[in-house]
């Protein structure tokens, strides 16, 4: 009988210890799909050409890439890149470890980086499936200054991280 008892004493924990997960606090992918931010003052839309995972330098994780274009080529160029890079799977408010900013006009460049001077972010997905950010900031660059606002990337991925 005292085998019995531990071993239904035994089975309830079990039970109980499988039915509490943290489901609860995994946050869902984006229902939508958009990169969007206002530069100064005017609204833009960007798509997200690339990605990439790459191992952090001391080897303590991977860093998140993501790779986003707006323009025209020809027949002049007038055109923005942004290159955001942040460690993977993290989730949290000014994680964002690079906000790159090219801009290409007619024969003319610029670019600079955001984190570096002022960016404001928050990330509330970031999983091998899809990533969600909202962000702000602003930068001088070439002497002229660059003011993003009401920036969000909502974004799942066509093939999954393995």
């Amino acid at each position: 009988m005292k085998q019995i008892k531990y071993a239904l004493v035994i089975f309830i924990s079990l039970l109980v210890l499988n039915s509490c997960s943290n489901d609860d606090d995994v946050v869902s992918c984006p229902q939508t799909e958009n990169a969007t931010m206002k530069i100064n003052g005017e609204l833009m839309d960007f798509q997200i050409f690339g990605r990439g995972i790459d191992l952090d330098n001391d080897g303590s994780g991977h860093t998140l890439s993501l790779y986003l274009s707006r323009g025209v080529y020809s027949p002049q160029q007038d055109t923005y890149a942004i290159t955001l890079k942040l460690p993977f799977k993290k989730t949290g408010t000014n994680i964002i470890e690079e906000f790159n900013y090219l801009r290409v006009q007619n024969a003319s460049s610029s670019e600079g980086d955001f984190v570096q001077a002022e960016l404001q972010s928050s990330v509330t997905v970031n999983k091998n499936t899809c990533f969600s950010v909202t962000f702000s900031g602003s930068a001088t660059i070439n002497g002229n200054e660059v003011v993003i606002m009401d920036g969000v990337i909502n974004h799942t991925y066509n093939d999954p991280f393995d």
